[in-house]
């Protein structure tokens, strides 16, 4: 293989960081705020963590995902609730596994060619980039499990002093992989697996590493006068669980998923399978040194996809970036036994592919309307007495309420409709109550945009007939403009 100039390690990672960060603000939509959504639900429990209430009942249980909404509560406590401070750190994660993908590849390859394309195909992967910008953990949590493995690869091949301090860093990483969703605990084989030459007594290290941020958590709990258990097993409490026969069918799988989707060039995993096959074809003829292993982390991932997650969860694709780590070090194996360029080019397409694959959604009306305009319509009620908010549009309605609040939100229970029929789906899309249009005298009305989305409930209509109809427009005065938005004042009497 002819050797090619790299640049510097770190400027190198850096510029694939940039080029990471410039796909996925491109491809930044904000907070959906679907009715029922899990982001809408995500961001309730972030403004109660930003205002000190911890999780509370069965509908706020994944508020003890301390490493994912956590930090979105630091956001949002530091710079106030907002689109754009609720997805910062999934972005941030999302960011972390480029150079996470770069380091691990580094650390297994003879060459940094590997390292580089990895972090390159991570940077550019448009399910990557898409859900770094979405408030969900699944950014979050697969960073911290390449980044604990990774760990344990130093660990592993570190000197007798250094052996157990890596050991319990890749601990604490896994444990914090658990605090942003709990299944990132399956892929505990192979964080074993990547420091199984460091030995018995670093595997033990490591095992208190992860056992510490659950004790953390159920002491946090204790010392504000909670059940220490409540974190650890609120996650159990809110699952359905149905056996696995029953669950699994071809059509819902992901083979079907990815094999359907892997010449249509639209779709987010376009010609996936295909590379994946011809760089699995290339490392079984090369075999090339820890190519074993990588190939175990991808069947590992896919293996819980596709059968773990049968009993209490459904397909959907974001789950798929578990397995972006360890399918990019694949294929960057193969392409640098190849040509160096075949990796550069392969970088390439999948930047293409991803624009083309998100190009189609809605981003750039909803993020115009429902992300930017309003945040500048939330920013300037900052300035006014707080009041309770009423809106036509649904998005804004929900974000307003939830974004300008200093006190407890209450977080609506939802049921999953993975385990429910079609006309029980129906009836989750029906917000029970609507809005009482005259419990909002004395607050605030702003009107602006109002274009339907997907995501509004299916008897929002009715509230928007209310709207025009219950509110004494003569007697609002307005507060402010904000381009083609109007915040009224309701008064009281």
């Amino acid at each position: 293989m002819r050797r090619v100039a790299l640049p510097s390690p770190w400027v190198g990672c850096a510029g694939l960081v940039l080029g990471g960060l410039t796909l996925r603000l491109w491809a930044f939509g904000g907070v959906s705020f679907a009715y029922g959504s899990d982001d809408a639900r995500y961001v309730l429990v972030a403004q109660n963590l930003a205002h000190g209430y911890l999780p509370s009942g069965e509908s706020e249980w994944f508020g003890a995902r301390a490493a994912f909404l956590w930090p979105v509560a630091l956001c949002f406590r530091v710079f106030g609730a907002s689109d754009f401070a609720a997805v910062a750190w999934p972005l941030v994660m999302s960011l972390v596994a480029v150079v996470v993908a770069y380091l691990i590849g580094r650390e297994l390859a003879p060459t940094p060619i590997v390292g580089f394309i990895a972090a390159g195909l991570v940077a550019a992967a448009p399910l990557e980039a898409l859900m770094a910008t979405r408030l969900r953990p699944d950014a979050v949590m697969p960073a911290l499990v390449g980044f604990a493995v990774w760990a344990a690869l130093r660990a592993s091949r570190a000197s007798s002093r250094q052996i157990l301090g890596w050991a319990l860093g890749a601990g604490l990483l896994l444990g914090l992989g658990w605090a942003a969703r709990e299944s990132a605990l399956v892929m505990a084989p192979i964080v074993i697996y990547a420091g199984w030459r460091a030995g018995w007594r670093a595997i033990g290290v490591g095992a208190l590493g992860a056992l510490a941020v659950p004790a953390a958590l159920a002491a946090t709990w204790r010392v504000f006068g909670r059940d220490a258990l409540e974190p650890l097993t609120a996650t159990a409490g809110a699952s359905q669980l149905q056996t696995p026969w029953s669950r699994w069918s071809w059509d819902s799988s992901y083979a079907h998923y990815l094999l359907d989707g892997a010449l249509q060039p639209t779709r987010l995993v376009f010609l996936l399978v295909p590379v994946l096959l011809v760089a699995i074809a290339i490392v079984a003829r090369h075999r090339p040194p820890n190519a074993l292993f990588i190939g175990a982390w991808l069947a590992w991932a896919a293996f819980y996809l596709e059968i773990g997650t049968l009993p209490n969860l459904g397909k959907s694709p974001r789950f798929l970036t578990l397995c972006s780590i360890p399918a990019a070090l694949l294929v960057a194996l193969a392409a640098a036994r190849m040509s160096p360029w075949l990796g550069a080019a392969l970088v390439a397409a999948v930047a293409v592919i991803a624009v083309a694959a998100l190009r189609p959604l809605p981003i750039a009306e909803a993020r115009d309307d429902d992300v930017v305009l309003l945040n500048r319509v939330v920013a300037r009620m900052r300035t006014l007495p707080p009041a309770p908010v009423i809106s036509p549009n649904y998005v804004w309605w929900g974000k307003l309420n939830a974004y300008l609040s200093t006190s407890r939100l209450a977080v609506p229970r939802v049921r999953d409709p993975q385990f429910l029929d079609a006309r029980e789906r129906r009836g989750l899309r029906r917000l029970e109550p609507l809005p009482q249009i005259a419990d909002y005298r004395g607050g605030y009305v702003v009107t602006g945009p109002s274009t339907k989305r997907r995501g509004w409930p299916t008897n929002w209509g009715i509230a928007r007939r209310q709207f025009s109809r219950q509110i004494p427009w003569s007697q609002l005065v307005v507060v402010a403009r904000v381009d083609d938005a109007v915040i009224y004042r309701w008064p009281a009497g």
